[in-house]
């Protein structure tokens, strides 16, 4: 089979499950329980370790020391794409860090969290964690790594779409307020959790 067969494979896969994933189980528990269970915070992990896991798959073998890789880019991808990385893994895994491990993965929803990167974006985590994968797009280009990129962001906005359904009813005003103040992603505030999507 293929390199591309199994690529697409992999995304089909990656992006039924995703959904499968955040729109049953993780929904489900927090309709149900107010927060996630261990088990499908662990489903949710797993899932995001496969997304995470895809250049390990289809891009060369040395691309984890990008440093010493020869990228498929030209000179200018090759800084763009670092530049992607190293600032969305720090931005990504920092906005992690400080929001706390047990809020960024619904384990602990007791306040809506409007400090340090949370006041210019309610998602920095996933806007810097697609940054990261932007980065590796712009070394290793292709077919199957633009489809990584589209897969990914997917799968993180129905992520999204799916913990902000839940903030709304935990939060009430509290949320609508923060999502009247603060764009999702980036750009203007939507009044999105107002209309209920």
């Amino acid at each position: 089979m293929s390199l591309t067969i199994r690529c697409l494979l992999f995304l089909i896969a990656l992006l039924v499950a995703g959904l499968a994933i955040f729109r049953g189980p993780v929904r489900s528990d927090y309709h149900s329980f107010g927060r996630l269970r261990t088990v499908t915070g662990l489903m949710e992990w797993a899932l995001m370790l496969a997304v995470f896991a895809f250049p390990y798959l289809f891009n060369p073998a040395c691309w984890a020391l990008v440093w010493s890789c020869p990228a498929s880019a030209p000179a200018w991808g090759r800084v763009v794409g670092l530049v992607f990385i190293a600032v969305g893994a720090l931005l990504s895994f920092g906005s992690m860090a400080w929001l706390g491990l047990r809020r960024s993965t619904g384990l602990q929803v007791n306040a809506v969290f409007d400090r340090g990167l949370y006041r210019w974006t309610r998602n920095p985590q996933v806007l810097f964690g697609i940054g990261m994968i932007l980065g590796v797009v712009c070394l290793w280009p292709s077919a199957c790594a633009l489809g990584w990129l589209i897969v990914s962001m997917v799968l993180f906005h129905t992520m999204v779409l799916t913990e902000e359904e839940h903030l709304r009813r935990v939060h009430g005003d509290a949320y609508r307020d923060y999502c009247r103040r603060v764009p999702r992603y980036l750009g203007r505030p939507t009044l999105d959790a107002e209309k209920g999507k």
